[in-house]
């Protein structure tokens, strides 16, 4: 199932994404929007590693797939990651 999701979570700014959802296992995610993450190539290779993760998982994977990468964000959780990812869940 492909999802697309925009939202503005608590203590976030405007989060946009898309993920291809199989048998509850994200088999791909690109996530976009206003917040800000440096270096960037480290944020691509957490998305890429979310890839194999439970849909359920994905709030506290994402934060830790960020410190494992050295990625620093401000606008952005997994905790808001997450609402968004189930909104669009929740809309299909």
């Amino acid at each position: 199932m492909t999802l697309e999701g925009m939202g503005k979570p608590l203590g976030c700014k405007l989060i946009r994404l898309n993920a291809d959802i199989n048998a509850g296992i994200i088999q791909s995610i690109r996530i976009r929007g206003d917040f800000f993450a440096s270096p960037e190539e480290g944020f691509d290779r957490v998305e890429q590693r979310l890839r194999g993760i439970s849909f359920k998982e994905v709030a506290a994977t994402f934060d830790r797939l960020l410190q494992e990468e050295g990625v620093q964000v401000f606008g952005i959780s997994g905790e808001g990651v997450a609402s968004v990812l189930f909104s669009a869940r929740g809309a299909v």
